[in-house]
């Protein structure tokens, strides 16, 4: 993997998937050089960047529905020099690429779409393609898992990852955590 720094990103007030959430999602995907992904809810970028930066013979293709956040991806595109992302601004699951086989494909956002996005992924992922998907709420994770099940998707796993991040206060280092990350990660 690449591993950018957070802070590298241009963000503004848009979400975006941490670094170390980044490095184990990606790492779920089993990604190749050339293998052709998809990241729906993309926000920054920074997992298309990360994924764009790692399939130096592959392409990304990318979605994200808000304006605000697709003009700084777009701007962060720039900024890292990416040539194999194609970003486009929609709403999932009725704005994604028609007629593409994927072999990865990421979802770090559904707009509440989230069974319609799974049916999509399922239609459009080759035979042994990988989905890996990042949720903050209990409720999104359980109708995720109950909709891969019922997909048809195999090696349907799951993981809560906990970061905290070191702050000095008084020259002592205080941990201060984020939000716990579920990452769901199956198989066609």
């Amino acid at each position: 993997m690449i591993g950018i720094e957070d802070k590298e990103f241009l963000r503004g007030k848009v979400p975006m998937t941490k670094e170390e959430i980044r490095v184990i999602s990606l790492s779920k995907l089993r990604l190749k050089k050339n293998f052709v992904a998809l990241d729906i809810g993309s926000g920054t970028g920074s997992v298309s960047i990360e994924m764009a930066k790692f399939l130096e013979d592959g392409l990304v293709y990318s979605l994200e529905k808000k304006e605000e956040a697709y003009s700084l991806f777009l701007k962060n595109i720039e900024k890292f020099k990416i040539y194999n992302c194609k970003a486009s601004l929609g709403e999932a699951p009725k704005d994604l690429p028609k007629n593409i086989k994927f072999d990865a494909i990421f979802i770090g956002g559904s707009g509440g779409n989230i069974e319609e996005i799974i049916d999509y992924s399922y239609l459009n992922l080759n035979e042994t393609g990988r989905i890996v998907l990042n949720f903050i709420t209990i409720e999104n994770t359980y109708k995720t898992l109950d909709k891969l099940n019922k997909s048809n998707f195999k090696e349907v796993d799951i993981i809560s990852v906990n970061i905290a991040r070191g702050r000095k206060v008084g020259g002592l280092t205080l941990m201060e955590s984020n939000n716990p990350i579920y990452i769901i990660s199956a198989t066609r």
